[in-house]
Order: structure tokens, then C-alpha cells, then sequence
């Protein structure tokens, strides 16, 4: 991985003359000084800071300028981060003048490509995401003991009936409820009840308890009316009085309370049962505080089996005979309508009798809403002179994504013939998934047996609906189907990278769990002003999804729960998501944000408590939608297997033995998140589809067209060759003797490596050993987060944000045209460097092949000198030499040296293009 490196050029400073001045530069825990200047403050020298995380993680560069007595003055300037390999990368390829080069210069261009293009209005400014705005935070909040939450105290009250309450209405009786007032912001209400003067409610309520120093509890009994509640009586509790109960104690019981009027005085025999306690989330009574609907829901994740259908071949498939092709009615039937017209086929030539040719046999398949279709028949064979009968062979491979249980779908085949005009249909199939075989990895589509089946009629066939007239009689068409439902395959539903499970849907192959990942969801803040939100969290895993509570009318969003799940791979990713609850918005819940949290970046036993910024892009550009608190932790039932794990494979063993191909793990991937939202879909309450899209990244932005990605991927290659590109900085360096003590190391050192070359490949791995203890003091304090400089957030156009969000027609036409020149002339650059890289390995290639005879001929010499050289002096003395050639003094040494010279002759293809 690369390391970060912020850049700082101390150039000069303006300050008295007549002194002998320094720079005191500190950044990250980390202090840089000049060299100390006599008489003038020009200093020209160049530091670098480790953005790696530290102690201190501050994003504040302190700059002094100090003589040997005091500092005369102090800057202090806010970081904007760039990568040292960036400097690097420009300073290696500086003297180019096209190539790599041109196409790292053209992705750093920040200038906004609107005024090329008058005619293109400009939009504003995007909103750019600064970089503490992005980066979590540490908290420390008070866990309970063994627990990834908050240590919060709760009021319980429990209010369960009324006897004898007093008339209220002209006709005798009353409509009572009951209002639970704790506080200003805290307040609960009971349904009312019509009629009914001994009323049972039976509800509890919860409020959070953080100050002792908090009013009275206020158990009002209201009359429902049309225009203003009637009060009825109250119950009023000092909080000294309440009782505090732990959840190892045995449930508080109920008690009958007299209710009070507005003078303090009790109402004749009107009392109120209910029981009210202090204690905590662990009490059982927590989770019957809301409603059903906004109270927490966990969700099993739905075990998805890969369906595998191979059609093979049909029989005896009839098309009608040659009499009824000729016939002007049947004929007419199979020709094309003015709308379908072929631009390589003249419809007026085509003779009827000949119209067969133009026929073609397909099979479309249908499992719940998953439609596929296979491509036409290779083969037909006549086989009865009676009548036109073919025998039609496919022999191709469907795949669909069926979810336990398997009783609840059928899987529905028809067989097409289309015409120019019109699609026949031949016959229906129906086959239940009950009556299929399952496999795990015994088995595969080689060796499971076949069966033919018999097509049915395909009287008052719908196409679409899959639905008939109920004349099921058979036909005498035959197809032959291998159909079974393959468990050895992880039938993965979110975007690739982000997996959160890695066993096979067959249960029998799963292994035992190497731990468990604790997650505690504590709270939301940082959500827009004046915003009303009803925010609730949906958390991914493994086997199960998690919906806390809907928090409503809240100005705290806290939920502080904790959920815990069985890991078997550390290489999986738990994804947490906030949405907002809106119903009045059709029902629709709108996402707020999204983190996911890498385990394998995780140490066991450690509690990774951290506030995550909620970052959401969209066309006005990148900004912060709140914070998410969250504590994490990983325990480890067995550090073994855990170790163990490394070595094993990442999926299970049929994508090794039998892979998919790349068409159906992406086709896999849609439909078995479609699949997922469908079942979940079905819990009450439901987790809404949109959710589930979202969560699985499925709703189709995570591959569509991104300037900024690209860019984020070209920097990802750039910073994967910087210590390669380091390396020929250095070498570079000897080679110049600007610092001859430099380069007299250099010789030394290899010497000492063509001395002792034996030790030199040992040597090499316990300096990598070595390096990798070093960095063990800027080894990462929290887990990865959404990079701010990787993904370009605080550098984005606006015009590139609204390529990326744009839809597939696109909607802005008078962009198109601006996007498709920025586009050629990157892919120009691109083409210019492709063409370099094969001319060059174009002429070591034309090299033995005579194209340039002189060139070869001396090649040739060349080599026969050079393996005679080799035979004859020993290895080490080659390289001695070579090395000391290579690193000789620049007065010895040509600018164009005679290989480059023999290279740049040699001929190339680039003058057979045109």
C-alpha cells in the first residue's frame, strides 16, 4: 500500500536582514527544521510529513520563523492533503512530452471545461467535502460491562387498566386514554378506548433517564372529545420514590393507584393500575415499548440456491404442413407487418413457400419474476413425411436464483416458434422446485441424469401471465431438461468487494463459526436543521438483517442497541445504512447514508468506538448528511482457526471446480437481489424494497460511468508504482554524483552485495520483515472509512458529477457533445501511449526477424559475443562491472549512449498504419 506524504517547499521568508534565521515546521507529531541562514532567509529545501496516523492526527501545518534568540513569527495553515507520490510522479516524467505523463497531467487538470463552449450554460459550483468533515472521529462513551452499548437509565411505566372512572359525556360514560408526561420532551400516549368505564390498556412506555434532577412522573387519565380532551385524574410520582430494578430481579408488580383531580383530592373509588420502575435496555419489558412497527426487527437472511436448467433438445415439434404454408389466409399469418420491416430483406420478394426459412425455435424460461430466454435451435431434422416435424437441440445452460423454501415458486417453460410476424407458441411446461433435485459439491450438470418431459397445449396461452384455459392435454412435443438446484455456490446479492457472506446456500457445507462481530448502534447526530426525521438503521450480515427502532418526534436520535452475528470469514464486510421513515411520502424511505465496516481490518477484542460522517453524493455535489456513532468488536472463538482461515479459499469450491461465467455472477447478482427484497418484503413489518436495494447496492450506480472514479483508479496505479518510480529517483541521484558521498555509499553497499551475494535474498526479506515492524507504529487506529482524497471529494467538477448522475438517455443534450471531446481527448493521450508501448515492443521483436538486415546482423553478433562473454568470466564479475558502468562518473558518460542510439533506429509497425 502507498504511504501519504504532505510536500512542503520552504522557499524564503520576510523578515530583518542582518540575522541568522531557521523554519520550525511541525505537523502531525512530527517537527522539520532549516538549515540556519546567515544574513538572509533563503533557504530552497524540501521536507515531507507521514500521513500516516499518529497520536496527534492533527490537520494543522504550524510554520515558525525563528532566529537563534526568539520566534519572529508563527503561520498557521490549514492542510489540503496531497500525495507525495504525486510530486514524485511529475518529477519522474518530467522532459516528456507525451505519453503517461500527458495523462496524469490531463487527470490533475482541474480547470473547468465549460469555456470551450460558450453556448453551454455554467453551472455553480459544486458543494466540495473538506477533509475533517470526512475523516471519523474517536468517542468514548460509557459502555456496560461486556457490552458495546451505553450504560442509559430508563423510566418504566407500565399502565395496564382503570376501574370506576367518573362520567364525563352527557351520555353517562367516557373515552378515556392516558398520557404519561416525564419531563417537556418526553411524553407518552395509550389508545382511547370508547365507552368504557373500566378500560384496559395493557401498554408500557420507556424514557430515557440522565438526570436525577428531572420533575415528577405526570399518569394523566384524559376524555377523548371532539374539540378539547376532558381531564379526568392523575397519578403523580417524586422520582425518590421510584424504585430501581436490574434485570436479574424478579418483575415489578402492578399496583392500584387513586386518582387525583385539579385540587389534589382523590375521585371517589376511580383508580389506576400501573407499575413504574427505573432500569435499563436489558429489561424485558424494552422491547414492548413501541409500537409494532417502529420497534427492532431482526430479518433471516433468505438461503439463495443457484437453479440450473439445461434445455437440451425437443421432439417431434410440428410447424404445420407445406399444403397450409400455401394457403393465402395461413401464410399471411407468418408475414411481417409494415412496422417490421428487415432493411436487408425486401418483404415484396419473399415467396411463401419459402417462408420456413425465416422460422426460429426458442425456449423461455420463468422462475417468480426471472425471465430467460434461450437462443434459437441449431439443428432440425425432418422426420415424418406427413407433416412438417422437426427435432430442435439447444443444449444450453439457464441459471435463476431460487430461495428457501422452494414450495412457494414453480419454475414455467414455453416453447416459441417465431416467425417474421408472429410467435407461435408450441407448448407449456410447469416443473414445482419441490420436485427437483438439490446438489451440493457431489454433483454438477455433467453428471445429472436427465428427463424428458411432455409439452402441453398451449390453448389460450397468455405469454405474459404464464396462464391457460385449463386444456392441459399433451400434444406429443417432447423436451429434454437436466434440472437441479446447486447449493455449492455463494450466490452473492450486494456489489463485488463488499461480500458479507462466503459459505454455500447448501447448509450441510458450512463450517463451524471462527467468532462473532458485536455491533452497537448508538446514535445519529450532525442531521440537517429544522429537519423532521424519523431516522432508523437497517444493518447487513451474514444470515440475518437487523432494523432498529423508528425514532419519531425525537429531538435526540438515540437508539443504543446492540446486535451480535456468527462470523465464519473475516473477509467480509458488515454494511450499516440510516433511512429516513416517510410516511407521507408514499411510503417511500429515503436514505440518509451508508458505512461499511471491513472485519478483516479489525483486532479481536477491541472495542472500535468511532463517529462516522454520513457521506452522500448527488448532482449538487459531496456533502456531510450527519454523523453515526458506532462501536464495534470482534471476538475470536478460536485464534486457530482464525490463522487457519488465511490459507483456505474465499468462496466455496464449486466457483473453483465449475466457475461462472462473468455474464451470470452479474446476472446472479441482480436477480438475487431482487429475490431478497421480495422475501423480506413479505416480513411484517416489511423492509421495504428501496432498503434493500440500497444495502446491496443493487439500485445500479456502483458500475455506471465515473469521471472521478477513473481518476480515483488512475491514482490507485499511480501510488501502486511510486516506490518502483522512488527507486529510479534514487538510482537516478547515483548516476548524477550531485552528492558524491551519496554515491560512494552507493558503491560500498554494492559491493558488500556482490561480496556476500549469498546473504543478499535473506537479507532482502528481513528488511521487508523490518519495514513492516517499523510501520507497526502508524498501523491504522480505526477501521476504513471513505477516503476523501482517494475518492476525489473535495476536488470533484461539477460537470463530472452530473456525468455521473445522469441517467442512461441522457438529459442533458447540449453537455453530450462537450463530454464526448474531453472524452476524445483523453483517449488520445491514451492511444498515443499505447502506440509508444507497442512500437517498442515491436523493435525487440523485429529484431530476429530480418526486417532491418544490418540490425539484425549486429544483433546477432552482439549476442554470440555476449553468451561467449558469459562462458567465460564468472557471473559476479559481470555484474561488477555492469553496476560500476552503470554508475560511472557523468564526464564519462555519453547523453545519447550508443544502445539508445541503436534502439531508437530500429523499425517498428507504426509506419504500416494508416
Amino acid at each position: 500500500m502507498a504511504s501519504y506524504f504532505h510536500v512542503v517547499d520552504v522557499i524564503s521568508a520576510d523578515v530583518p536582514p542582518s540575522n541568522s534565521y531557521y523554519v520550525r515546521l511541525r505537523f502531525n507529531g512530527q517537527t522539520r527544521r532549516t538549515s540556519i541562514k546567515e544574513n538572509v532567509a533563503l533557504w530552497n529545501e524540501r521536507f515531507c510529513f507521514d500521513m500516516r496516523e499518529n497520536e496527534d492526527a492533527s490537520s494543522e501545518l504550524t510554520l515558525e520563523a525563528a532566529n537563534k534568540d526568539h520566534v519572529n513569527g508563527r503561520l498557521l495553515l490549514k492542510l489540503f492533503i496531497v500525495a507525495g507520490t504525486d510530486k514524485i510522479i511529475l518529477q519522474s516524467n518530467k522532459g516528456r512530452d507525451r505519453g503517461l505523463n500527458d495523462i496524469y497531467n490531463f487527470m490533475l487538470e482541474n480547470k473547468d471545461q465549460y469555456d470551450e463552449d460558450n453556448s453551454v450554460e455554467q453551472p455553480p459550483p459544486p458543494v466540495v467535502l473538506w477533509r475533517p468533515d470526512a475523516v471519523p472521529t474517536k468517542i468514548n462513551p460509557d459502555f456496560e460491562p461486556g457490552r458495546v452499548i451505553e450504560k442509559m437509565r430508563y423510566l418504566f411505566v407500565r399502565v395496564i387498566k382503570a376501574r370506576m372512572l367518573p362520567d364525563m359525556d352527557a351520555n353517562g360514560s367516557l373515552d378515556p386514554y392516558v398520557e404519561v408526561k416525564f419531563g417537556p420532551r418526553n411524553k407518552g400516549l395509550t389508545r382511547h378506548l370508547v365507552r368504557n368505564k373500566n378500560p384496559e390498556w395493557n401498554e408500557t412506555f420507556a424514557f430515557p433517564f440522565r438526570n436525577k434532577n428531572m420533575p415528577s412522573v405526570d399518569v394523566v387519565v384524559n376524555d377523548k372529545d371532539l374539540v378539547k380532551d376532558d381531564f379526568v385524574g392523575m397519578v403523580q410520582f417524586d422520582l425518590k420514590d421510584i424504585p430501581y430494578r436490574s434485570p436479574d430481579d424478579v418483575p415489578l408488580e402492578p399496583s392500584w393507584y387513586p386518582l387525583l383531580g385539579l385540587d389534589r383530592r382523590k375521585l371517589a373509588k376511580a383508580k389506576l393500575l400501573l407499575a413504574i420502575w427505573i432500569g435499563s435496555q436489558a429489561d424485558e419489558a424494552f422491547r414492548h415499548v413501541w409500537e409494532p412497527s417502529y420497534r427492532p426487527k431482526m430479518y433471516d437472511n433468505p438461503n439463495l440456491w443457484c437453479l440450473r436448467v439445461t434445455i437440451v433438445e425437443a421432439r417431434h415439434v410440428t410447424v404445420g404442413n407445406k399444403e397450409d404454408d400455401e394457403d393465402e389466409d395461413e401464410a399471411s399469418s407468418f408475414t411481417y407487418s409494415d412496422n417490421d420491416t428487415d432493411p436487408d430483406i425486401d418483404n415484396d420478394d419473399i415467396d411463401k413457400d419459402d417462408i420456413d426459412i425465416y422460422r426460429e425455435v426458442f425456449c423461455k424460461a420463468r422462475l417468480g419474476y426471472q425471465i430467460q430466454k434461450t437462443g434459437a435451435a441449431k439443428e432440425q431434422v425432418m422426420t415424418n413425411a406427413g407433416s412438417t416435424i422437426y427435432d430442435w437441440r439447444w443444449q444450453e445452460d439457464i441459471v435463476f436464483v431460487a430461495a428457501e423454501p422452494f414450495f412457494e415458486c414453480e419454475l414455467k417453460l414455453i416453447v416459441i416458434i417465431a416467425s417474421r410476424g408472429k410467435d407461435d407458441i408450441i407448448g407449456k411446461l410447469t416443473v414445482p422446485l419441490s420436485s427437483i433435485v438439490k446438489r451440493g459439491e457431489s454433483g454438477h450438470f455433467d453428471t445429472v441424469p436427465g428427463k424428458w418431459y411432455d409439452l402441453k397445449s398451449p390453448a389460450a396461452l397468455q405469454l405474459d401471465g404464464f396462464m391457460d384455459n385449463g386444456n392441459d392435454s399433451s400434444i406429443g412435443t417432447r423436451i429434454y431438461l437436466q434440472t437441479f438446484l446447486d447449493g455449492g455456490y455463494n450466490i452473492v446479492s450486494g456489489s463485488e468487494g463488499y461480500i458479507d457472506d462466503t459459505r454455500p446456500a447448501d447448509k450441510t457445507l458450512w463450517s463451524l463459526p471462527i467468532g462473532r462481530v458485536h455491533l452497537g448502534i448508538l446514535r445519529i447526530t450532525g442531521l440537517p436543521d429544522g429537519s423532521t426525521m424519523n431516522p432508523y438503521c437497517v444493518a447487513k450480515y451474514g444470515d440475518m438483517w437487523v432494523r432498529s427502532r423508528i425514532i419519531v418526534d425525537c429531538s435526540e436520535y438515540v437508539f443504543n442497541e446492540q446486535h451480535t452475528w456468527s462470523v465464519y470469514d473475516i473477509a467480509t464486510v458488515l454494511t450499516v445504512g440510516i433511512f429516513d421513515y416517510c410516511p407521507q411520502n408514499n411510503g417511500m424511505h429515503d436514505e440518509i447514508g451508508k458505512v461499511r465496516i471491513h472485519l478483516s481490518s479489525l483486532e479481536t477484542d477491541r472495542i472500535y468506538a468511532h463517529s462516522y460522517p454520513l457521506i452522500v453524493a448527488n448532482p449538487d455535489g459531496i456533502m456531510k448528511a450527519g454523523e453515526l456513532q458506532l462501536a464495534v468488536k470482534l471476538t475470536s472463538e478460536s485464534p486457530i482457526n482464525m490463522l487457519r482461515m488465511y490459507a483456505q479459499p474465499t468462496l466455496p469450491k464449486m466457483h473453483y471446480t465449475h466457475p461462472l461465467t462473468v455474464m451470470d455472477q452479474d446476472k446472479l447478482r441482480h436477480q438475487a437481489a431482487r429475490v431478497m427484497a421480495l422475501r423480506l418484503g413479505r416480513v411484517e413489518p416489511p423492509l421495504r424494497s428501496e432498503v434493500v436495494a440500497y444495502m446491496c447496492n443493487a439500485e445500479g450506480g456502483y458500475n455506471r460511468w465515473s469521471m472521478r472514479k477513473s481518476k480515483a483508479n488512475f491514482y490507485r496505479l499511480m501510488q501502486v508504482a511510486a516506490p518502483f518510480i522512488t527507486l529510479l529517483d534514487g538510482l537516478r541521484t547515483v548516476r548524477s554524483w550531485k552528492n558524491p558521498g551519496v554515491t560512494l555509499l552507493a558503491h560500498v553497499v554494492f559491493l558488500l552485495c556482490l561480496w556476500l551475494h549469498e546473504l543478499l535474498p535473506r537479507m532482502v526479506l528481513l528488511c521487508v520483515a523490518l519495514k513492516a515492524l517499523w510501520n507497526y507504529r502508524f498501523r491504522p487506529t480505526r477501521p476504513p472509512y471513505v477516503d476523501d482524497h482517494l475518492s476525489l471529494l473535495s476536488s470533484v467538477l461539477q460537470d463530472e458529477l452530473n456525468e455521473e448522475f445522469d441517467t442512461v438517455e441522457s438529459t442533458h443534450w447540449d453537455l453530450v457533445r462537450m463530454r464526448y471531446d474531453r472524452l476524445r481527448s483523453l483517449g488520445s493521450m491514451v492511444q498515443a501511449s499505447l502506440g509508444d508501448v507497442a512500437s517498442a515492443v515491436e523493435k525487440i521483436h523485429l529484431l530476429v526477424t530480418w526486417r532491418d538486415p544490418r540490425a539484425t546482423a549486429i544483433f546477432q553478433l552482439l549476442t554470440v559475443m555476449a553468451a561467449l562473454l558469459v562462458y567465460v568470466v564468472p557471473i559476479k564479475v559481470l555484474v561488477g562491472v555492469a553496476g560500476f558502468y552503470i554508475m560511472r562518473h557523468p564526464r564519462f558518460r555519453r547523453k545519447t549512449p550508443p544502445i539508445a542510439n541503436f534502439f531508437s533506429r530500429l523499425p517498428s509497425r507504426h509506419g504500416s498504419l494508416l
